[in-house]
């Protein structure tokens, strides 16, 4: 025990000095610990919602009474941050600093996640790859919900490592309640619980092909029922709060809004040759309200022609400056929703073949960016291209160690398959959007799969002998079985 132990106390002291340097430099540069805590808007509303619900127990964004529930946000990264709350109020730094403790927390939980399939070392080497990784560490001083959204992807994924040795259903429980309030923390992840779903029953199906696998292959079905039944079970009882509020069963009256003002619109200025517009066209930057944003003024014509039957006053306020960020209307939030999804929907369905190149195009953009920056120069952004380039340069070098790991093939189900299938969730719910709090959560999990050693014929030989639960129970996660032998 100790062998895991003094690594994993030599990595947490390490992580804690560096963000300790990294809270001194933000600082000397700011003058604050929270100097960089409300960089965006949507950092504003995470803290006010927060505060309400520590206060006064409300879901809503409001400033002051009488607070209105909101609908367009999720629970999840509020209600962690109203927990402190709670204790020491509303304060900003106290908010920074336990984001800090979090993303040195995630340092370790990766730390003992990736030495179940590695020797000390690639462990050690994989977990310091991300603690470095430049961008977690600068969103980590933002409140918003990406250092967050991490953790809960790190202990889903060590929940699901652990149901899977062990055939526990407590554990494929908890893995499924976790999966679901990623969700919550943030909507991107709704394709994972379908991934895994997908892998609980590959799984099962493999039970069943194993000699003696009856037994076990009705654990594998009833556990993947559990996993399913407690992911709906935290992201219904949020639509079934949304349905009390509103009227809609939904998660929240956002989609359609990222679906036009956002996906379509990046589609439609690849369509156009118009790329290097992006960030002006869908900036939400109040300094930058007077740029051109020409396809969102089409969409909000569009919305209006397929709202006939309200009032002028209304009309008015159906505009981008409102709907892009969520403030309310006297118009139905949903039914808005709804309008804007369909105009998203028919944008990206009217030529195929380029949202689809678009779209591939737009998922190698998020593992590179800033790549594209150094490439092809947009307007309104500082960067230059050498700038770009070297910031570029680690997330190339990561991408080229996975698919040369890929290439190598002989890669184990168990440890591969969480990773690789959250990646592709991940990318196809982000796409065509290039954003670097995207990629955030997938560097962990790229990381592990480009470090897996390969898995030979004689581990397989190993592997495949019967094993008890009892034994599987007895595994520990913080060293490779002892029955598998991995080429370093």
């Amino acid at each position: 025990m100790w062998s895991i132990k003094r690594p994993l106390i030599k990595l947490l002291l390490v992580s804690t000095l560096f963000h300790a340097a990294v809270l001194g430099a933000v600082v000397a540069r700011t003058g604050s610990i929270e100097g960089y805590a409300f960089r965006s808007l949507d950092c504003t509303e995470y803290f006010n919602i927060a505060r309400n619900i520590s206060l006064h127990g409300v879901f809503s964004q409001t400033d002051a009474p009488p607070l209105t529930s909101d609908t367009w946000r999720t629970p999840g990264y509020p209600l962690v941050l109203a927990g402190p709350m709670l204790i020491v109020g509303d304060c900003p730094i106290a908010m920074v600093l336990l984001q800090q403790m979090l993303a040195v927390l995630n340092v370790a939980i990766f730390f003992i996640l990736c030495r179940r399939w590695m020797t000390h070392r690639r462990a050690t080497i994989a977990a310091y790859m991300f603690l470095l990784e430049p961008y977690g560490v600068f969103y980590s001083f933002w409140l918003m919900s990406t250092t967050v959204f991490v953790t809960v992807m790190l202990l889903t994924w060590l929940a699901w490592q652990r149901a899977m040795e062990t055939r526990s259903l407590a554990r494929y429980t908890i893995a499924g309640a976790l999966a679901g309030f990623a969700v919550l923390v943030r909507p991107i992840a709704l394709l994972i619980p379908i991934a895994l779903l997908i892998g609980l029953m590959v799984q099962w199906f493999r039970t069943r092909r194993q000699h003696h696998g009856r037994s076990r292959a009705k654990v594998s079905c009833i556990a993947t029922i559990a996993f399913a039944v407690a992911c709906f079970g935290v992201v219904g009882s949020w639509m079934a709060r949304n349905q009390y509020v509103s009227g809609h069963f939904a998660l929240s009256d956002q989609g359609g809004v990222v679906m036009a003002y956002f996906k379509a619109t990046e589609v439609t200025l690849w369509r156009d040759g118009r790329t290097q517009d992006r960030y002006l066209e869908t900036t939400l930057d109040p300094s930058k309200r007077n740029a051109p944003h020409a396809v969102w003024e089409q969409i909000d014509e569009r919305l209006r022609s397929r709202m006939p039957n309200i009032d002028e006053a209304t009309r008015a306020n159906l505009h981008w400056d409102n709907l892009a960020q969520g403030n309310r209307t006297t118009a139905d939030s949903f039914a808005v929703s709804d309008e804007l999804a369909a105009i998203g929907r028919s944008d990206l369905l009217d030529d195929p073949l380029r949202t689809l190149a678009c779209c591939t195009a737009r998922c190698m953009s998020i593992l590179t960016f800033p790549l594209n920056l150094a490439l092809w120069p947009a307007n309104g952004v500082p960067a230059t291209r050498l700038t770009s380039s070297v910031k570029a340069a680690a997330y190339l070098v990561l991408l080229g160690l996975l698919l040369v790991r890929l290439a190598r093939g002989a890669i184990r189900f168990e440890p591969a398959y969480f990773p690789l299938a959250c990646t592709i969730a991940l990318l196809l719910a982000a796409t065509p959007q290039i954003d670097p709090r995207f990629r955030v959560p997938m560097v962990p999990l790229m990381i592990l799969v480009a470090l897996l050693p390969v898995w030979t014929g004689a581990d397989h030989a190993a592997t495949t002998k019967p094993v008890e639960t009892a034994n599987l129970d007895r595994t520990s996660s913080s060293a490779p079985a002892p029955n598998v032998r991995k080429k370093d």
